[in-house]
């Protein structure tokens, strides 16, 4: 608890003291390195809820926001907000599903935390951001929090010892272990695979800072956390992060500018080396890549798993007709029991390795059909801005897209949307996928009135700031 009040004192202190100081603008990358380092255990009970050290983040957020922040002419028009209308249209469905939830005091929590705090949190972001040097500041607070958690990972991965032993230990719904994998480090995170997935979109992040970057010092910092954070992404010993790593390398490939084409290039030859040099390595890989397709391993049982849980949960919500519209209510997974066939015997799903599964039963279809319209929305406009930007311009949407693109398919192997620090990391990157345009426009109005063009914005300050 002393711990904990000590993270949350920081958090405090810091944001006001920046936002006074020199406005809220710029305390946005102070809140991101703190959303995405601290941990959930971070907790102060208050009763009915828990105050996480993330909550109060957003809290002191929107307390600036309505006290300074608005005062200060922050950009944008609220009733213009970009995604508003799915929002809107999420939350109530939300509470149709609440109204007929099986676990309804649950369902009223997680709709009042989760939704309020992600809707409110790129509220903020959005209405707040309004220069790309901002954007690159958050983005390089995000590298350098996960940088921070590869330190302790590394530590974990040799000598056994996890940060999180210092707060309170939090309960699960299910064992973290795994008889056939090494130790499985996980940083700040519940879980290694949401340590890997953080990983793997902070790894392209790095990847293109290192494209606008001009000091050396800068470029030796990034490329010696990239190894860091492959280390750490190795010794997760997770098979999905593994495959986000290799997804978003492939996009940026195709799709990247050259310096960055050149960066995927070394790092893949480094990777060879190190695999000559330590044939263990490989062995390892190989042996989790065997494990898999044999079902009579954890691992192999795991994988096959996610096969059947979408079956057995499809097949719960369409029992009755009013299930299959708006679900079982929020947070009902682990009261369900669904049963199901896995491995060719009858099966109680207890855990829900699935996120668009998990939102499927517990606001239905429909919920479903929602939730996926809001979250790929944003994914088509940076898709659509990169074809529509010059050269120069595209690859900060590009990088947004792939980090987009990375969580959604890590969702299908494990429920991280409402879980741990990476819900709010996707929130702050669509709300700056959605600020771009607006910061693009009001640079080059202001460039056009100086009588200047625009020109891309170094990061010595955002390295100097976060």
């Amino acid at each position: 608890m002393t711990l904990t009040i000590l993270i949350d004192l920081i958090a405090i202190i810091g944001l006001i003291g920046i936002a006074q100081s020199k406005g809220l603008e710029a305390a946005l990358p102070f809140a991101s390195f703190l959303l995405v380092l601290v941990p959930i255990e971070a907790i102060i009970p208050l009763g009915v809820f828990n105050l996480t050290t993330q909550r109060l983040i957003v809290v002191i957020l929107l307390l600036l926001y309505f006290s300074s922040g608005r005062s200060r002419g922050l950009t944008g028009d609220a009733s213009a907000t970009p995604l508003k209308f799915l929002m809107l249209m999420h939350i109530a469905w939300c509470f149709v599903s609440t109204a007929n939830s099986i676990v309804p005091v649950m369902s009223i929590k997680k709709a009042l935390s989760v939704v309020f705090e992600y809707y409110t949190l790129y509220f903020i972001y959005w209405r707040t951001v309004s220069k790309v040097q901002t954007i690159h500041k958050i983005l390089t607070a995000i590298v350098l929090a996960i940088i921070v958690c590869s330190v302790f990972g590394a530590v974990e991965a040799y000598s056994g010892w996890n940060v999180l032993q210092l707060l309170p230990k939090v309960l699960h719904h299910w064992s973290t272990e795994e008889a056939d994998r090494e130790v499985r480090v996980q940083s700040t995170f519940d879980h290694a695979i949401l340590f890997g997935a953080a990983l793997a979109m902070a790894i392209t992040l790095a990847l293109y800072l290192l494209t606008v970057v001009r000091k050396a010092w800068q470029k030796v910092f990034l490329w010696g956390g990239l190894m860091l954070m492959f280390l750490n992404i190795y010794k997760t010993s997770s098979r999905g992060p593994w495959l986000d790593v290799i997804l978003g390398c492939l996009l940026l490939l195709f799709f990247a500018a050259k310096q960055t084409r050149k960066s995927i290039l070394m790092i893949g030859v480094l990777s060879l080396l190190v695999m000559i040099i330590r044939p263990g390595i490989w062995g390892t890989i190989d042996g989790i890549w065997a494990n898999t397709f044999n079902m009579n391993t954890d691992t192999g049982a795991s994988y096959e798993y996610r096969y059947a849980l979408p079956r057995a949960a499809t097949g719960a919500l369409l029992k009755s007709p009013g299930r299959t519209l708006w679900g079982y209510g929020l947070e009902s997974f682990y009261d369900l029991g669904i049963e199901g066939e896995f491995l060719g015997k009858p099966h109680v799903f207890l855990s829900c390795d699935n996120a668009w599964v998990e939102l499927m039963v517990e606001t239905g279809f429909v919920g479903l059909l929602i939730i996926a319209l809001l979250l790929l929305k944003p994914a088509w406009i940076a898709w659509r801005e990169y074809w529509k930007l010059p050269a120069s311009d595209r690859q900060l949407s590009l990088i947004l897209l792939v980090n987009m693109l990375i969580f959604y398919f890590q969702m299908y192997s494990v429920g991280m949307y409402s879980w741990g620090q990476n819900g709010y990391m996707l929130w702050v990157l669509i709300a700056l996928t959605l600020a771009h345009g607006k910061c693009r426009e009001g640079e080059a109005e202001r460039s056009a009135s100086r009588g200047r063009g625009f020109s891309t914005v170094e990061l010595e300050a955002a390295f100097q700031t976060t």
